[in-house]
């Protein structure tokens, strides 16, 4: 069974839409301003709920006047920041199918560094090689303290020739990953949280391999959903708009996973 059917789905929309913003964008919470990592995620969400779920254009309904204005005009001057902000732009340009005005070599030395996984992923996104140190596959494993998410977007980055390589390895290790309670921690032998559920399953799906206690891990994931509709980072948090987001990623993850399985 699709476990997005099993979400509270009309609380969980009530949460989003609380956080949209009169002008424009949305917030990681009603009383805050609104961000494009934000509205990002949020857009996201109602996307991958559309996706899954039918729904009736939840992505269009948040195409209002107001936030249009706030992402076309995060765009002038060519240059914005950080390529990770750039990727938020052009991700919501399109998801809301506006057109993004980006230049992204205007940025191009920014903070990322030669080890930097998302860095790489952000600029292989916008069509720049992520650097021959980060294709590193030798040296992945021997770099202290490497997390799920280091490993995410290592394997989103990679050659598929890579990937085969290190995959009995890469699903070893994200298998120790996980704890008894389905949940799963930034590396072996640390607490489970939402956030590290979306990066190990998604590079469990890319992999192509289960987690060892699947039901377990959409237990944790289903009830990490709060009274509010959003998700929290475990049962014992408070919902937020980034959790909610990594669990809508991480249940697209395992059901993709689930229908390898059958």
């Amino acid at each position: 069974m699709n476990p997005f059917t099993k979400i509270n789905q009309e609380k969980l929309l009530e949460f989003i839409s609380l956080r949209q913003k009169n002008d424009g964008g949305f917030a990681a919470f009603p009383s805050l301003p609104h961000t494009l990592q934000d509205t990002f995620q949020a857009i996201d969400t109602l996307s991958i709920i559309e996706n899954q779920l039918g729904g009736d254009n939840l992505v269009a309904s948040t195409k209002t006047r107001e936030t249009v204005n706030y992402v076309t005009g995060s765009q002038a001057g060519g240059a914005t920041g950080s390529m990770r902000l750039q990727y938020f732009i052009a991700e919501i340009c399109r998801l809301l199918k506006i057109e993004s005005r980006l230049i992204p070599d205007a940025i191009i030395y920014d903070s990322g560094g030669e080890t930097d996984y998302e860095y790489g992923f952000h600029r292989q996104y916008f069509g720049f090689p992520p650097g021959d140190s980060v294709l590193d596959v030798d040296g992945l494993f021997r770099k202290k303290h490497l997390t799920c998410k280091d490993l995410m977007f290592f394997l989103k980055i990679t050659s598929e020739k890579d990937r085969a390589t290190l995959k009995n390895k890469a699903v070893d290790w994200l298998r120790k990953c996980q704890n008894a309670d389905g949940g799963f921690g930034f590396y072996p032998g640390t607490t489970s949280y939402i956030e590290n559920c979306h990066y190990c399953l998604e590079s469990l799906s890319i992999l192509g391999q289960l987690p060892r206690y699947d039901h377990k891990t959409e237990n944790f994931i289903l009830w990490s959903q709060t009274t509010s509709g959003g998700f929290s980072r475990n049962i014992r948090a408070a919902p937020f708009l980034d959790s909610t987001w990594h669990a809508a990623r991480a249940l697209r993850a395992l059901q993709r996973l689930q229908d390898i399985s059958r």
